[in-house]
Parts: C-alpha cells; structure tokens; sequence
C-alpha cells in the first residue's frame, strides 16, 4: 500500500494531506484539483536502491487549528530494531508552511500503532496522544515559554499508562476533550485526560478493536468501535452500557466533525458497501451497495467552504461536509449532490468544441474559444455558406504530448523543432500568388485579342438576348474547354501541309 498515513485535511488551507513523494507530505487541493506543495518530512536524501531501508512517514495529524502537525517516520534495517522518529511541526505565518520544532527519537520502544490530538477548542493546552506495540500509550503535551525572552514552545512526556500488558491498537479523544477512549486489543478503557484516571472498561465478544469513533453534538453519549469478528459495537457512555450492536465486517469507521453523521465501510463479498447513519437512531441516512472493489481502508469527511441547501433527505449528509475516500485500486472518489452534479455538467457543456475547429490537443490544453467573426452581406445571402477547411494536427505537438517525459530530449531542441513546426513558407506562398495573378491578367488579355479578331465570338448576354430566335442554341463551353481551344488554335501546323505535298 502507497498511503501509509490516514487521509487528513488541513484545517487552514483545507487541503488534503497523505503520503507524496518518499518521505514527504503532499497537500492536495480538493477544490483546485491541484497539487499545492509537498513538506519534506524525513528531511534525508532519497536513494533509488531496491532492497534499501529507508526512512518512511507512516503517521501524521494535525491539531484542531492547525498550528501542530505531528509526524512519525520509521525505519526497519534488517539487522537492528526499528527506527522510529516522532516529530512535531509548528506553523510558520511568515513562510505560510510548517516548520520542524521538536524532535522525538525513539518515543517508544516499538513500532507506533495510532497517533491523535485533542481535537477540543476548549482546551487549554495541546495534548498529543500517541500508542505502540510496546503495551503503552504517551501523551504528549505542549509547553508555552513562560517569558518572551525563553527560545519558543517545546513538548515533553506528560504521562504513560498501560492496561494488562495488552497492546493498544485505537485510540481517540471525545468532542469535548473530557474522556479518552484507547482500545487494548479487545477492551476498551476510557480515560480523564486532566487526571489520568481510569474511569471504565468497555468489553465485547472477542476480537480486536479496529476503529474507535466518538459521537458528535447531539450524540457525544455514543461510542462505537468495530471489531475483527466483523462487529459493530455502540456504547453508551452515560450508562457504561452496550447499546446496541450489529454483525458486519467494517473495514473503516468514521466520523464527520461538523454533524452526528458516521460512515462506515462494509466488506461485502470482495466489494465495499457504505453506510450513512447516526449512532441514536437504528435506520441509516444513507445506503449504496458496492461503491468500488475491494477493501476501503482510508477516507475523510472534508469540511466544506459554505453549506448547502440540498432539499433530498438522501443527500442532507452532504451538506456541511463531503466525503472522500481511497480504493485499493489507488483511486480517489467522492459523493456529491445532485446541484452539485447539474453545475459540474453546466461548466462542461462551455467547453464543448465546434467540430469546424481542430481538436488538437494544444486546443484542449489551453482551451482556446474560437471567436464567432460576423458574417458578410454576401455570406448571409448565400445558399449555404462553406465550412472551414479544418487544420491538421501538428506531428511535432503529437510527438510532445505522446512521448513520455523521461525520455524526451532536451528543452532547447524541442523548442527549436516545436518552433520550425509552426513555421509557413512564405515564398512559395507568394510564388503562387504571382503566377496566379500572371496567369489572369494574360487570360484577361487574350480574350479582349480574341474577341477583336473574331468578330464571330458573342458575348454571353447577346448569346442570351438572341436565344428566342434561335432554334438551337450551341451548349456553353466551360472556362477550361474554352482556355483548352485557344491553345490548340495557336499551334504551328505548317509540318501538316508538308506532310500533304509529299
């Protein structure tokens, strides 16, 4: 799998962040459609050498406001213990991109297994929370200088907790910041982060946790938590109870930030199903069977910019956010609204090209619009006016875009021939137009000398004017037969009357 990190958004650009270039960060834009930038992570040269361990970002989050961003990078040699590098990233407003502000070797003993923030505004200070195969969890948290003078914030250890010698797999802070839920293989305990006091355990039929999710807004009493023996589990945290539970393997659950909404994605003979639903009530907003093939295992609920206005019970689970997620296949798709769909469909029928203009494919990339030039009197008046001769596509454009980057030449020979491609002849060009002015100026001339010498030759309009008293008139020769008769009539037939006398 390519994506190591969970799919994120960044809440001050809005872009989606995952895995880019080998040790790196890329920030997608959802709205652009457009790569912004990518974060150096491992900060190391990368060598292209297979069978190297290298470095390799494996977590990442980001903090409610998006001040923090918090990174794990590992490494696996295969003749040590793995590597592993937690680091947290500050936000920088004169640069407008992260920079590194605490390096963390070795936070645990063991590979990382789940790694979040406290998402709550309330807070008072940012708190990290990160879990590995060592049996521990950490919470990481910062601390403010005290005086302007001291040389900037910094994060330290705050406490570590354990439960049985059992590994955590999940773990999540709720929408207040007040509990934390961290999953020990197949039992849940939930936390008071301000005491570092266990409050309950939550138990299930056996199997481990695979997801933990806390309700929102309205339903911040629910926990739920799917399970590998294809389980759906929801806890009521008032009660410490189950409430209720459903058999089905899902494969990734998770919530949206801005609604009660849940998502999960349910494995159901080697296709996905998704189901929309809220944790209070047992009928689902929404349900679509085989949203692609194979296992979902990354997705996000993105914030939009403005909320719509959708009037479809079936779609109101769009309206403040919109979901995206990964398919094994590596392919990123989304849902949208049915306005959504109609305005997308009304901004490319404006691009829709008129078949008189060649398609070629500079004309697609730069989406030129051929501008609509007014018609003449004559044009107007004319049966059917004619189309224009559609230019043929360049073999050098075809061989620019065709071609595969790395084995392209260079770029000063490919603008030279790209340039001498465009070039028009144009001395062949006035060559032709000269003859073709010589060529109508002595026609011109021969028919003046024509009709002077051969006072039988009529005009057309006396041919016409006298055709009432003709019996017969003689068929009209074209331009060509005509220009054909003057030639032969001028030939040097002297050699014929020798031919005669002998």
């Amino acid at each position: 799998e390519n994506v190591r990190t969970d799919l994120m958004v960044d809440p001050r650009s809005k872009a989606l962040v995952l895995n880019g270039k080998p040790g790196h960060l890329q920030f997608y834009s959802l709205q652009r459609d457009k790569l912004l930038f990518n974060l150096d992570i491992v900060q190391q040269e990368y060598i292209h050498e297979s069978g190297l361990e290298q470095f390799e970002v494996v977590k990442a989050a980001f903090d409610s406001s998006g001040s923090w961003l918090a990174t794990v990078e590992e490494r696996n040699p295969k003749a040590a213990e793995v590597e592993v590098n937690l680091k947290l990233w500050a936000f920088d407003e004169q640069t407008q991109s992260f920079v590194l502000n605490t390096t963390i070797s070795a936070p645990h003993e063991a590979r990382i297994t789940a790694m979040c923030f406290d998402q709550a505004a309330s807070s008072r200070t940012t708190m990290l929370l990160s879990c590995s195969r060592d049996g521990h969890f950490k919470a990481w948290q910062l601390a403010l200088p005290a005086h302007t003078d001291d040389e900037g914030p910094s994060w330290s250890c705050d406490f570590v907790g354990a439960y049985h010698d059992l590994v955590p797999e999940c773990c999540g802070f709720s929408a207040d910041g007040s509990l934390l839920a961290v999953s020990f293989q197949e039992v849940v305990t939930v936390w008071s982060p301000s005491s570092w006091e266990l409050l309950v355990t939550l138990s299930q039929p056996p199997g481990d946790i695979r997801d933990l999710c806390f309700g929102r807004l309205s339903c911040s009493k629910y926990l739920l938590g799917s399970t590998t023996n294809k389980l759906l589990c929801c806890w009521n945290l008032l009660t410490c109870s189950l409430e209720w539970s459903t058999s089905t393997d899902v494969s990734l659950l998770l919530a949206d930030p801005l609604s009660e909404n849940m998502a999960a994605f349910c494995l159901q003979d080697r296709s996905t199903d998704l189901f929309v639903f809220k944790p209070s009530e047992p009928r689902p907003l929404f349900s679509q069977k085989a949203v692609c093939s194979g296992r979902v295992t990354r997705a996000v609920f993105a914030p939009r910019e403005a909320m719509l206005e959708s009037c479809e019970e079936s779609s109101q689970w769009l309206n403040r956010s919109q979901l995206y997620f990964l398919t094994s296949l590596m392919d990123l798709l989304t849902f949208s609204t049915k306005a959504e769909e109609e305005r997308l469909m009304a901004s490319s029928k404006q691009l829709v090209i008129d078949d008189s203009v060649a398609m070629t494919p500079f004309y697609l990339l730069l989406g030129k619009h051929r501008h609509q030039q007014p018609e003449t009197e004559e044009q107007a008046s004319g049966p059917s006016a004619e189309r224009p001769a559609v230019p043929q596509s360049s073999a050098a454009v075809r061989e620019l875009l065709q071609t595969p980057a790395h084995v392209l030449p260079s770029t000063s020979f490919l603008c030279s021939m790209f340039v001498q491609s465009l070039l028009i002849s144009v001395t062949d060009t006035r060559e032709e137009n000269n003859l073709s002015e010589e060529e109508m100026d002595r026609e011109k001339e021969e028919e003046t000398s024509d009709e002077e010498m051969d006072p039988r030759v009529t005009r057309p309009e006396d041919a016409l004017s006298d055709r009432p008293a003709m019996e017969s008139v003689a068929p009209a020769l074209t331009k060509a037969q005509v220009r054909e008769l003057r030639r032969v009539r001028k030939l040097d037939h002297s050699w014929l009357a020798g031919l005669l006398d002998s």
